[in-house]
């Protein structure tokens, strides 16, 4: 089960709180397609500024989804 030291209470860098009954609301998914984004760059708060959603590369024929990781 993902998340299992879930703390009670976490506030999020959207401001939402998430808690640990909420997340077994959520429906987990395995990474099954790579999406092509172009950005500007990444800010301080680590986010993208820019960003461009290009399209999604072919399913695992170039790279495996849980291989991909943030640029830097």
């Amino acid at each position: 089960m993902p998340f299992v030291n879930l703390p009670d209470t976490h506030k999020s860098r959207w401001g939402d709180e998430l808690t640990a009954e909420k997340t077994k609301e959520c429906v987990w998914l395995r990474p099954e397609a790579v999406a092509q984004i172009e950005f500007l760059e990444w800010t301080e708060a680590d986010r993208l500024r820019h960003s461009k959603f290009v399209g999604l590369r072919e399913v695992r024929e170039d790279k495996n989804p849980r291989d991909v990781v943030k640029e830097v």
